[in-house]
């Protein structure tokens, strides 16, 4: 590719991340990025925002707006996710940018007002409410390590003397959205099957807004536990190698569908059919296959909707469906 829109060379600093006012420092950068914030949540607060590049720099072709959610911190997911977002527009003759909200809500109301045709979500944050809508929805899903299925792992310092998600009774805790099925649905459904009331086990909650701000959260013992997504985790470990040392897993929800890729409803059916063949065959050449390899995916596969069964029964159990 000789005009990659979000190389790192082409990087801008657009703000920093705190959380709480405790350090935990992220920041976002792209030479096409799309980030809106909102003051809606406290926890948050985005500074210093500078407006991408207005140039289109492909030869003037037809956008291909793609949403990526808040799974990771912004910096992360243009690193982790640039080299695919950026083939996927090559190879169906658009050019990709990268549109980034601060939660999951914001990135649901893209896809439903068409602001974005394609969307990397998280489980939890599945549109619609039967299988006939999703089925129009959900494109793909990634396979990684030869799975299908991710699960929320719940985490505390590695000094802890919890054993189980129960022992964390009267802690501070951190949520990463309240969409999120690994950061916020599965712990809280853990906690009602066990008895408990989620709205008060904790001393005190808080939302991060990305998984990788709950782990370091909890590496720098700024809260006592947290839940965060396997997958999520994994990556941000073997990045990180330096936080083992710092967490350990003490507790683990059931296993659901991978977070899948969906599309809006107002998308093109042959653009939607066009992007679905790319994702499918990305893993047969190298170029493919080193952009996957990023992400840590093997492959994207047709998404299995019964994974998914049981993130909506969570869900609704939770009061977050």
């Amino acid at each position: 590719m000789t005009d990659k829109l979000f190389t790192r060379r082409e990087a801008i600093w657009v703000g920093t991340l705190s959380l709480l006012q405790l350090g935990i420092l992220t920041s976002a950068s792209v030479g096409w990025w799309d980030f809106e914030p909102i003051k809606k949540q406290p926890n948050v607060n985005f500074a210093n925002l500078h407006e991408p590049p207005k140039e289109l720099g492909n030869n003037g072709n037809e956008l291909l707006r793609i949403a990526v959610a808040s799974v990771i911190s912004p910096m992360e997911n243009v690193d982790l996710y640039g080299d695919l977002l950026n083939l996927l527009g090559e190879r169906v003759d658009m050019q990709a940018q990268m549109v980034q909200r601060e939660n999951y809500s914001d990135t649901n109301h893209l896809i439903e007002n068409g602001d974005v045709q394609v969307a990397f979500i998280c489980s939890g944050a599945l549109l619609g409410k039967d299988k006939a809508e999703q089925a129009e929805r959900i494109l793909v899903a990634p396979e990684i390590a030869g799975s299908s299925k991710y699960r929320s792992y719940i985490i505390v310092p590695a000094n802890s003397p919890a054993h189980f998600l129960n022992d964390l009774k009267g802690q501070t805790f951190a949520y990463t959205d309240p969409l999120s099925f690994s950061g916020r649905i599965a712990p809280q459904y853990m906690l009602k099957q066990a008895g408990y009331n989620p709205s008060f086990f904790f001393s005190k909650t808080i939302y991060t807004y990305s998984h990788d701000n709950s782990i370091k959260a909890v590496a720098e013992g700024l809260v006592e536990g947290a839940a965060v997504d396997s997958l999520i985790y994994d990556l941000t470990l073997s990045r990180r190698p330096e936080l083992l040392d710092k967490i350990k897993i003490i507790d683990q929800s059931e296993e659901v569908g991978n977070p899948p890729v969906v599309v809006s409803s107002q998308i093109d059916p042959e653009l939607r059919a066009r992007i679905k063949n790319v994702l499918l065959t990305l893993h047969l050449d190298d170029e493919g296959r080193n952009a996957l390899r990023l992400l840590q995916f093997d492959r994207f596969v047709h998404a299995d909707l019964d994974l998914y069964d049981r993130v909506w029964e969570m869900s609704r159990e939770v009061g977050a469906g």
